[in-house]
């Protein structure tokens, strides 16, 4: 029995022992962890202050490469700077007292100011749009009187062909701007130099005159024509050419003609001749021909 007591002693001594143990492995473990805590707490106060730090170093060289520009001797001291605040504020003091109004003025002004500018560039879009019509309306007339140019030209070459057997062509003193310039007649007769229009004969000028009135009456066709004496400078063979161009255009237009030569008359439709009487009284004949061509005789004072 005492063997059993002495066991039982052995066991509740191991017992107080494992719990003392126990209890020590608990207070060790708390204090791990408090250790862990306060390590993992410093490593995030280590990390926040390199952040920190690194934030500050970028701060310094930003600074630095701005200051780097500037010589330190050219940076003012503190002393000469607050001199040149008191300067500032002593003029700023000067100004005073401050007319409020202005502020108001200047606004007023201003909202004139901004709507006389929307009125100009209204103006000015309007000025280009004109000026881009004009443009416009200034090429049409160009293009559209070149055209009726070369038009005329052609029949002009063709009629004076037909009536002097020579060449003749019209000729534009700025054709890049014809509007500013004049026309000019080359006219060369059968067998003669080219010649400006006053070095010409009568007869020439005549024909060259009348080669333009019907290169334009070709061109733009009227219905009645009246020509004065446009023989009196042409001889017979001219002034069969003459005949025959106006016989031909006179199937399209009608033409009432003063001349002298038969070489109209002849194909005139109708002639009126006036004579002068020995009484001073003027005699009117009136002569119709074809197949039942008559007659007829008015007589009246001069």
């Amino acid at each position: 029995r005492k063997a059993m007591s002495d066991r039982e002693g052995g066991v509740a001594d191991r017992k107080e022992e494992r719990e003392a143990l126990r209890e020590e492995i608990r207070e060790a473990t708390r204090e791990r962890d408090e250790q862990r805590s306060l390590v993992a707490e410093a490593e995030s106060d280590l990390s926040d202050l390199t952040d920190r730090r690194d934030r500050l170093e970028w701060e310094i060289d930003e600074l630095e490469s701005q200051v780097g520009a500037y010589d330190a001797d050219e940076i003012p001291d503190l002393d000469e700077v607050e001199s040149r605040i008191e300067e500032l504020e002593s003029e700023m003091e000067a100004l005073e007292p401050v007319n409020m109004l202005a502020i108001d003025e200047y606004e007023e002004v201003q909202a004139a100011l901004d709507e006389l500018q929307e009125r100009r560039d209204v103006l000015v879009e309007e000025r280009d749009a004109i000026e881009e019509r004009i443009e416009g309306y200034e090429a049409a007339k160009k293009e559209t009187f070149m055209e009726t140019f070369e038009s005329i030209n052609d029949h002009f070459e063709d009629i004076f062909a037909r009536l002097s057997a020579g060449t003749g062509e019209l000729v534009l003193e700025n054709p890049e701007d014809p509007f500013e310039e004049g026309l000019t007649m080359k006219a060369q007769p059968a067998d003669k130099p080219v010649q400006r229009l006053d070095a010409m004969s009568g007869g020439e000028k005549s024909l060259t005159a009348l080669s333009f009135i019907f290169a334009v009456q070709r061109h733009n066709p009227a219905p009645f024509y009246a020509l004065d004496e446009i023989d009196a400078f042409l001889d017979a063979v001219n002034a069969e050419r003459v005949g025959e161009m106006i016989e031909e255009l006179a199937e399209e237009a009608q033409f009432v003609v003063v001349g002298h030569r038969s070489a109209l008359l002849e194909r005139s439709d109708r002639a009126i001749g006036v004579t002068m009487q020995g009484d001073n009284l003027s005699a009117v004949t009136g002569m119709r021909f074809g197949d039942d061509a008559d007659e007829e005789g008015v007589s009246a004072d001069d």
